[in-house]
């Protein structure tokens, strides 16, 4: 009788145990769910553009007749591009959290339109631009800079035979080292690559042969 008293008293022991432990269980299962019916939304996707604040620096007698912009395959994309030299320098990143408002060529145009003063007439001739290279570069976590390479071609309104045709290569400090330090320090090469454009298209017209819309040149 003993031994069957403390038998019966083991199993109660024992259950009482498991029903605690289903309780905790069910406890936290609840909790769980509770948890999991929470919205918690991640932080607001950043857009950025390069501005629409640039002033005119070219004549009008040499505002070209329009701007093409083409580009890279790997730059036709609004992702915000990086690369970190000390760790993969070869790796293109991109910003989790930021974006470019549209593609960079499209945002590229938009700056020389305004500030060389296309389609307002005067040079006949078309700026064509082949933007090769438009990221910021991380040398290490501290610092960075923005790297804009195009290559721009000068064409007559009925031709394939550029005028004339030079590189850029604009490099440009950030202030910071993030998405909108990367963003600040485009806008400065952007507008460093139209005031070299208008410098360059401002001497091939004080070239011999009646100007750049002489005969042979824009005026073909």
């Amino acid at each position: 009788m003993k031994a069957q008293a403390e038998r019966a008293s083991g199993m109660r022991i024992q259950f009482s145990r498991g029903f605690r432990y289903l309780l905790a269980g069910i406890a936290s299962v609840q909790l769980l769910a509770g948890c999991g019916g929470l919205q918690i939304k991640p932080p607001p996707m950043a857009f950025y553009d390069l501005g629409a604040d640039n002033a005119r620096i070219l004549p009008s007698a040499l505002a070209p007749s329009r701007v093409e912009v083409n580009t890279r395959p790997w730059l036709a994309l609004s992702a915000m591009q990086y690369r970190l030299l000390w760790q993969d320098p070869d790796r293109r990143r991109a910003y989790a959290e930021s974006r470019w408002a549209s593609q960079p060529a499209e945002m590229l145009a938009l700056v020389l339109e305004r500030s060389l003063g296309t389609g307002t007439g005067g040079l006949r001739c078309r700026l064509q631009v082949e933007l090769d290279e438009f990221v910021q570069v991380f040398p290490n976590p501290e610092q960075s800079r923005v790297e804009l390479l195009a290559r721009i071609g000068l064409f007559p309104p009925r031709s394939d035979v550029p005028v004339a045709h030079r590189e850029f290569h604009i490099v440009e400090a950030a202030p910071t080292a993030d998405a909108a330090g990367g963003v600040a320090g485009f806008r400065r090469a952007s507008e460093l690559l139209a005031s070299k454009v208008a410098e360059w298209i401002t001497e091939l017209d004080q070239e011999p042969g009646e100007g750049l819309n002489g005969r042979g040149r824009c005026g073909a």
